[in-house]
């Protein structure tokens, strides 16, 4: 048969042959049988082959078991994938997973969510209750921050409350009952946040305790307190340093300050939890390595500021090209690697034509100079190895033969090439 006109006439034929209905179910099955046994191909059952690959050995014993060959056999059997009872299961749990660590303001959200999840499980995957987790995800991180943020503040407050009062003792050399009674309704009266209040009721109830003590006892002497001013005021400018320190570190560590992708350290972390998804729930994803070609000339001609600009330029088309759930790293120099995730292979070809296309069809500017960029791309899928180590040494490899064979290509492990 040469054209899909033909196979279509023929399963009429055969459906009014056996006196089977044409309904859309037994025509796709009839269709399926007899596309089968020609050397036509077709773009949505290419897209079906591509999807039995990625079925798990179990689901594809059962498919064989079942002659499943049209797409809604291939639905019901993926719909088995999770049973409700499972998902229900994993809710129990999943509110303890989501709650913050110190804030627990969206607590009653979360809850809601995984009641309204249980009542329809397999909601569970659909792209708005994901958007609705990530949201209540980056509350509550961005929760967890502020509350952080609020009890360090509080925590100045009392030690400079206290800092004022021991410049005062300084001043006079001693301190009257009726002063102690004003350090302690002082004390009650501190404007903290609401968050610190259960938290520091312990300390205020301490520092209560040392004023009653202290309004007993009138024996502390001037150098002592002379002392404690100046630990005081060590203690303070240490809190101080040491959270420009951790808000520096956290930044510095996680985000290259040249091109605002990941850095090389940020990315190993990333790809741990990218594996534990991998080996858990079998999401599949293709790691990608790309280095400009002839980047030391750019460099050599133009000046470093110039290429700086290129990699800077470089690394933001990537990241606009790219979904929030992928990764993009600065691996070294002018070489970039991502991990890109996919349920159909076809996907990853078209994601790299796109960028292939942007830059290569467009002119970096730097001043008043026009540059044509161009790069290379090794590609590897890593359901196709036994470990991550293998995957990325073969998309290493396959970048390094880009490179050796002309640049300006992309080499995929699928032995795609353009």
């Amino acid at each position: 048969m040469k054209d899909i006109t033909e196979i279509i006439k023929t399963t009429l034929k055969n459906l009014e042959k056996n006196n089977i209905l044409p309904t859309p179910i037994n025509f796709e099955k009839e269709f399926s049988f007899i596309l089968k046994q020609t050397d036509l191909i077709l773009e949505e059952y290419v897209e079906f082959d591509y999807i039995i690959e990625s079925l798990s050995t179990e689901e594809k014993n059962s498919l064989n078991k079942n002659e499943i060959s049209t797409f809604k056999d291939l639905s019901n059997l993926l719909n088995n994938r999770i049973k409700e009872s499972q998902i229900k299961h994993f809710l129990k749990d999943f509110s303890y997973f989501m709650s913050p660590s110190i804030n627990n303001d969206i607590k009653t959200e979360i809850n809601k969510l995984c009641s309204d999840i249980a009542t329809k499980p397999n909601h569970l995957i659909n792209n708005e209750t994901i958007r609705s987790l990530r949201k209540l995800t980056e509350r509550r991180i961005k929760s967890d921050k502020s509350v952080f943020n609020e009890k360090t503040t509080d925590v100045k407050k009392l030690i400079l409350f206290l800092g004022d009062h021991f410049k005062k003792t300084l001043k006079q050399n001693n301190i009257t009952v009726s002063e102690i009674i004003d350090i302690k309704n002082d004390i009650k009266n501190l404007d903290l946040s609401a968050s610190s209040k259960n938290d520091l009721n312990d300390l205020e109830n301490k520092l209560m305790s040392v004023m009653d003590r202290f309004e007993k006892s009138m024996e502390s002497t001037r150098e002592g307190i002379i002392s404690r001013q100046t630990q005081n005021d060590y203690l303070y400018e240490q809190i101080e340093e040491l959270q420009c320190s951790l808000n520096k570190a956290e930044e510095e560590k996680s985000i290259d300050y040249l091109t605002g992708v990941l850095t090389r350290r940020a990315y190993d972390i990333e790809l741990k939890r990218v594996e534990e998804h991998f080996e858990i729930f079998d999401s599949n994803y293709a790691i990608i390595f790309y280095d400009l070609d002839h980047f030391k000339k750019i460099n050599d001609t133009y000046g470093h500021d110039c290429g700086d600009s290129i990699l800077s330029t470089f690394a933001s088309i990537l990241n606009k090209l790219t979904r929030t759930e992928d990764i993009i790293s600065r691996y070294g120099g002018e070489e970039f690697i991502s991990i890109v995730h996919y349920s159909n292979k076809l996907e990853i070809e078209s994601y790299l034509r796109r960028v292939k296309n942007i830059i290569t069809n467009n002119r970096f500017i730097y001043g008043d100079v026009k540059i044509n960029v161009e790069f290379c791309a090794g590609v590897a899928f890593r359901e196709n190895y036994n470990s991550y180590s293998e995957a990325v040494k073969t998309a290493d490899s396959l970048l390094y033969k880009a490179k050796k064979e002309g640049r300006n290509k992309i080499v995929l492990d699928s032995k795609i090439e353009f």
